[in-house]
């Protein structure tokens, strides 16, 4: 296993230094050639939880802290073509430059959190494509890929990297019949010790690549997020709880993930009684995410955060449909993303269909600060 010595410093090239003696590679092109694939640790020690310390005192001042926009779909506006089956993953294997770019071009736009493509990285949604032996590098080289974007595009400011931890392509579970599969009706069954081992693996291949926190992101109801959760909380590291929610009507009952029938605040204290430093709405539509609001923060007194989507159906798509237009404008997120700080969530960002040109006037657009209860 690498060992990072004292002399070697803190962050990226501390890791890589200590990579390069047990491996006695060189960096290659960016990111390290198939460093990892054989597993083996590459931790920060103590500097990852001082890095986010920086990041939990800006949350306690009250700080409006700027997450980026979707990773998926912003690669795919790039070119980047979406596999069914392990969806953005496939990027760091083809288009890993496109990935850094990317983050790059949010560290621009002036984001304080970026977030690594990590979502469908998973060993289960590699597999299916003759992936799964490279789970380990894949996921090292997302966030090596963030990091030399920091490195190169944030050399006056701090930047933290987010690793991502979703429920994507588990198919035990899930909270319908396999009708309601969609398009991982392909995909092999795992069972429920599978599919957790593999959440927990991925976890822990973020936490030693150097991620400052984790996003627990289910899509589904408390079953895979809790699973989802406890596999980021096995770490050790700051854990972001992620929430997607969806409404049964306009007007109507606000409920979590795309089928189950189970309300926001059925088991919100159960799931969040596990732990977590923030509690988010994410992927979910902006109606949605508004209606959830006044439920979570009558639970919730912690930082909050929301990074919703546009409702755009090309999300799977291989490439992105032209004559599919995004209904919310960069304009009409700047005005629901104030009134969303000005009702006190901290952390603003976007998912699916909300990319860079969303994120870019927020910076200059939003107050510094959340408003004081009063």
């Amino acid at each position: 296993t690498p060992k990072i010595k004292p002399s070697d410093g803190c962050g990226r090239d501390a890791v890589l230094l200590a990579v390069e003696r047990w491996y006695k590679v060189p960096e290659f092109g960016g990111y390290l050639g198939n460093v990892g694939s054989s597993g083996g640790g590459y931790g920060y020690g103590e500097c990852d939880m001082t890095e986010y310390r920086r990041l939990a005192e800006r949350l306690d001042a009250r700080e409006v802290i700027l997450l980026d926009g979707a990773v998926g779909t912003q690669l795919q506006s790039m070119g980047v073509p979406i596999n069914h089956m392990a969806w953005a993953a496939t990027a760091l294997h083809s288009h890993p430059f496109t990935v850094r770019r990317m983050h790059e071009d949010y560290i621009a736009a002036g984001v304080d959190v970026i977030t690594v493509n990590t979502y469908s990285a998973a060993r289960h949604n590699l597999e299916p494509i003759g992936l799964g032996e490279l789970t380990t590098e894949l996921n090292l080289r997302a966030v090596m890929l963030a990091q030399d974007a920091r490195d190169r595009a944030a050399k006056e400011r701090p930047v933290w990297i987010a690793g991502s931890v979703s429920n994507y392509g588990v198919r035990v579970g899930v909270e319908r019949d396999a009708a309601g599969y969609g398009y991982f009706q392909e995909r092999t069954e795992t069972t429920e010790a599978q599919a957790r081992a593999n959440l927990r693996e991925q976890a822990e291949i973020l936490a030693e690549a150097g991620v400052d926190l984790l996003l627990a992101e289910s899509t589904g109801g408390s079953v895979h997020r809790k699973w989802v959760l406890e596999a980021c909380l096995t770490t050790g590291l700051p854990v972001w709880a992620g929430f997607k929610c969806r409404q049964e009507g306009e007007g109507g009952e606000v409920k979590v993930g795309y089928h189950a029938d189970e309300s926001l605040a059925a088991r919100f204290d159960e799931v969040v009684a596990l732990g977590a430093e923030v509690v988010t709405i994410f992927h979910s539509p902006i109606a949605a995410t508004s209606a959830a609001l006044p439920i979570v923060q009558a639970k919730w007194k912690g930082p909050l955060g929301v990074y919703p989507e546009a409702e755009r159906t090309d999300y799977i798509e291989a490439h992105r449909d032209p004559d599919q237009v995004t209904r919310v404008t960069p304009q009409d997120y700047v005005g629901v993303a104030r009134q969303w700080v000005g009702q006190g969530v901290q952390i603003i960002g976007g998912c699916c269909g909300i990319e860079l040109e969303h994120i870019r006037p927020l910076r200059e657009a939003l107050p510094s600060h959340v408003p004081v209860p009063g």
